[in-house]
């Protein structure tokens, strides 16, 4: 006799659209979101949420949390990035207007000591600019992106891969492991 209740009903987070369902895997991996807070949103038990959860795999959360973290580090670097490109721009526009300035100032200076105070200020100011696009260029060249294979859903893949090749062949795996050693890769036993 079949157990009383909700017995062969699909779970309610498996029959959402695949996008939300997704999104709410994503949020429940990454900590984002608890199984509470999910299943108070569904209007499920917390158990459900968490049976939903047992049925993603270890490699599934792994690739959610390795995408995540080489899309955080990108886009930190990218921001980075923009911001000296934008600082850059600044201060290559205002060196080109205190260029302007000292121009036509020079033309029109000759004996006019106002004009040679100004003369004095825009100099002053042109050392400062430089020395700002110098500090800038010195940054711009020292950024070094590092992206860490062991987070890399690439990398996650190809290794699950080679591992579940070399198990059909013992003799290439130690082969295999013995290599990765003498590289320094591996730990040694």
């Amino acid at each position: 006799m079949p157990p009383k209740g909700k017995v062969g009903q699909p779970c309610k987070m498996g029959s959402l659209p695949e996008v939300r369902r997704t999104q709410l895997i994503r949020e429940i991996v990454l900590k984002k979101r608890s199984m509470d807070a999910v299943a108070r949103e569904l209007g499920i038990s917390n158990t459900s949420v968490g049976r939903f959860m047992k049925t993603i795999s270890d490699h599934e959360k792994a690739m959610i949390i390795a995408e995540d973290s080489q899309k955080r580090k990108t886009d930190d670097a990218t921001g980075i990035a923009t911001i000296l490109n934008e600082d850059g721009e600044d201060v290559a526009s205002d060196l080109k207007w205190v260029l302007r300035e000292l121009k036509s100032l020079l033309e029109s200076a000759k004996d006019d000591e106002d004009r040679k105070i100004q003369l004095g200020s825009l100099k002053e100011i042109r050392q400062a600019l430089m020395a700002i696009a110098e500090v800038r260029g010195q940054l711009a060249r020292k950024i070094d992106i590092a992206i860490n294979l062991n987070e890399s859903p690439q990398f996650i893949q190809l290794r699950q891969i080679i591992l579940k090749v070399l198990e059909r062949h013992p003799e290439a795996k130690a082969d295999f492991l013995t290599e990765m050693r003498v590289l320094q890769v591996l730990p040694s036993p």
